[in-house]
């Protein structure tokens, strides 16, 4: 089987393991963690695989996987109950000053989404590519899966990077940039928007 597969939940771990390693180096990461210890990156991922599972799409890139995609509904966002119960409060183990920066980019970047996006949408919640395995298409494989059940939904797309160098591929797909703020003079966050083709404005 060499197409994308559904992540069962027996694969969560392995979902935070490909994370952990893609994002490493991502500027957020960076930010939020500025020892990097791998435990705390790996429990971040670990808790958001799970908070959104219940109600997300998540697809490793084959049968032995190097890469993933995470993506929502808007309409089945997580609430509070959802974070709780995916082990948000292991958070606690991470340092203090860890959790500060964390909970000021979430919140930022929430209030940006809310601010860009006010109907119904697929949001782009995480798509990683094991650093060695980035430039093999693997990325753009998992892309097209997401835009295909943007498209076959009539739904536009909403995604955030904090990763400028991200910002050429996805507009490779069509997203544009609709806001960019600044959480700290070390960190930014670009949100980007694809809106529904005209062929499905026109068929609707």
């Amino acid at each position: 089987m060499n197409g994308p597969r559904r992540v069962s939940e027996g694969e969560y771990e392995k979902v935070a393991e490909i994370l952990t390693e893609a994002f490493f180096e991502d500027p957020m990461i960076k930010y939020v963690f500025k020892d990097r210890e791998r435990k705390d990156i790996r429990r971040l991922y670990g808790v958001m695989t799970k908070a959104y599972a219940p109600s997300s799409d998540i697809y490793f890139d084959s049968e032995e996987p190097n890469g993933m995609i995470q993506w929502i509904d808007s309409e089945k966002e997580p609430g509070v109950m959802a974070w709780l119960r995916s082990g948000a409060m292991r958070m606690i183990a991470s340092p203090l000053s860890a959790l500060f920066r964390l909970m000021k980019t979430g919140m930022e970047i929430f209030k940006t989404q809310k601010e860009c996006m006010k109907g119904h949408n697929l949001h782009l919640i995480l798509l990683a590519v094991l650093p060695r395995k980035q430039g093999m298409g693997i990325g753009k494989k998992l892309m097209n899966l997401f835009i295909q059940e943007a498209d076959s939904r009539g739904l536009p797309c909403y995604l955030e990077t904090q990763n400028p160098s991200n910002l050429r591929f996805y507009e490779s797909f069509g997203f544009s940039v609709v806001k960019e703020i600044e959480i700290s003079p070390e960190l930014r966050s670009w949100s980007m928007v694809r809106p529904i083709p005209l062929q499905e404005h026109e068929n609707r």
